[in-house]
């Protein structure tokens, strides 16, 4: 989606978990919108392009909610936002870890490269340009990278914490308000998250929001995201820590997961 307008980056500070004040042209962005609840409404990746523009991924039905949930706030800002047609896929080599690179033609933006780690990027473009990547859902990439993504089936089902988002720069502890901050910060400062994120395999066939469970039929997490890989779903899953020696499946279903890692120390969390 575009955000357009000279207050997109004032917009994204205060409605956000990320820090956008000191973003110029081309820096890159991870970001959550949370409800005052604290749980997460949806994640996005955003880049930005100038003082006028900036350009936001997210999984479509998340963004189509997250614009009708952003309606009443967008009323009172200096900008608006409005779904575009651009493609993404990915390619391999790797781009400046920090910012994205953009490509013009006649003065109009047509494609964005972005960094996805050391060996992949991302490529945005213009329905009407050649795309220079692979037409794959890059979710895998996210997956690979250990940085869980909001579905449509998992809007409004989890704190910030149980996606590691205090872990991967997803969230900023300095930067003021935003909608859930207090009980963000809350559970940062005073709490011990309950559940955190974890890497996962199994050969059933899943989906996100699916609950897991033990041996004993007790409710040790749920399926984040899975992306079908060959034979193979992998997996970003939220669990009980303890959890993650003890057998676990999906409920109601058959597939004990296997190759169950924890995707971050708890000494990586963004304060140190």
């Amino acid at each position: 989606m575009r955000l357009s307008g000279s207050g997109g980056r004032e917009f994204l500070h205060g409605q956000t978990t990320a820090d956008f004040k000191d973003c110029g042209a081309r820096s890159v962005r991870y970001a959550a919108f949370c409800n005052p609840k604290g749980r997460v409404l949806a994640d996005v990746l955003a880049v930005v392009v100038d003082e006028q523009e900036i350009l936001l991924r997210g999984r479509t039905k998340v963004m189509a909610a997250l614009a009708e949930h952003l309606k009443p706030y967008l009323g009172f800002s200096r900008c608006s936002l409005t779904p575009t047609d651009w493609r993404i896929g990915w390619c391999a080599g790797p781009t400046d870890e920090h910012h994205a690179v953009l490509r013009f033609a006649e003065a109009s933006l047509v494609a964005v490269a972005v960094p996805m780690g050391r060996e992949h990027t991302e490529c945005w473009s213009a329905p009407h340009e050649r795309q220079s990547g692979d037409l794959l859902d890059p979710l895998w990439l996210e997956i690979k990278n250990q940085r869980a993504r909001i579905e449509s089936e998992t809007i409004g089902s989890y704190l910030p914490q149980d996606l590691d988002y205090d872990c991967n720069g997803t969230v900023s502890f300095t930067k003021g308000c935003y909608t859930g901050q207090e009980i963000v910060a809350r559970l940062h400062y005073r709490g011990t998250p309950k559940r955190r994120l974890h890497r996962a395999e199994t050969a059933a066939p899943v989906v996100a929001g699916d609950t897991l469970i033990n041996a004993e039929g007790k409710t040790v997490g749920s399926i984040v995201n899975c992306c079908l890989q060959g034979q193979t779903h992998e997996l970003l899953i939220e669990l009980i820590p303890a959890a993650a020696a003890e057998p676990i499946t999906p409920k109601g279903g058959h597939g004990e997961l296997s190759k169950v890692t924890r995707c971050h120390d708890d000494n990586d969390q963004s304060t140190g």
